[in-house]
């Protein structure tokens, strides 16, 4: 059974709490003009302040462990990692032979947004946000590198593939009482993609 529902337990007992702190105030602050006609008692302000500091700290704190809580990668405690390697196949485009196609918007003349690319299983196409392009003598580029990839097997792929290939690594939040907590159990953090041809002559821009 996932952590996850006391995640949602906690979202919405903090919201309850909030909601039950917000009538709180109006009601007491309503007997209080009633009983006494005055808008200010001492004692009561202070229960005020502490109830909603106890609220918003509530609040921010699932806040916080829902999306802001950092986890690395890296951090076999926290997240599964699984990596999968599979051969690219060669596409053509009038007498054009390619691996990819990088796709830019508003017909190139922006950044590239996807990149589209062919394997046995099928064509696909990744967004430019979760994808690195590696065309050079580096199989793994600078901007992928914060990713905790097996670099030995990165090279044996790319000697077993002629330096063609897509690895795609899903990182997975284990079912943890913290990832519990910040309803991420389970969940996919991030899948990306490595996509390596031999050069940029095996690509096209669209």
């Amino acid at each position: 059974m996932s952590w996850n529902w006391l995640g949602w337990l906690l979202w919405i007992a903090a919201i309850a709490f909030l909601v039950y702190v917000i009538h709180y105030i109006r009601v007491k602050q309503l007997m209080l003009i009633a009983k006494t006609h005055q808008r200010f008692e001492k004692g009561l302000f202070f229960r005020y302040v502490v109830l909603v500091v106890i609220a918003l700290a509530w609040l921010g704190f699932m806040g916080y462990a829902t999306w802001f809580r950092p986890v690395s990668y890296a951090d076999s405690s926290a997240v599964t990692i699984k990596t999968t390697y599979t051969a690219l196949q060669l596409s053509s485009s009038g007498n054009d032979y390619y691996y990819v196609r990088v796709n830019h918007s508003n017909a190139g003349n922006h950044g590239v947004v996807s990149y589209t690319y062919q394997t046995q299983d099928g064509n696909y196409t990744t967004s430019a946000y979760f994808s690195s392009l590696a065309d050079g003598n580096n199989v793994l580029p600078a901007t992928a590198m914060d990713l905790p990839w097996n670099k030995k097997k990165l090279n044996q792929t790319d000697t077993q593939t002629g330096h063609a290939f897509v690895a795609t690594m899903t990182v997975r939040y284990k079912n943890t009482l913290m990832n519990g907590i910040g309803i991420r159990a389970n969940h996919i953090a991030i899948q990306y993609n490595l996509i390596r041809i031999p050069s940029d002559d095996m690509e096209i821009q669209k």
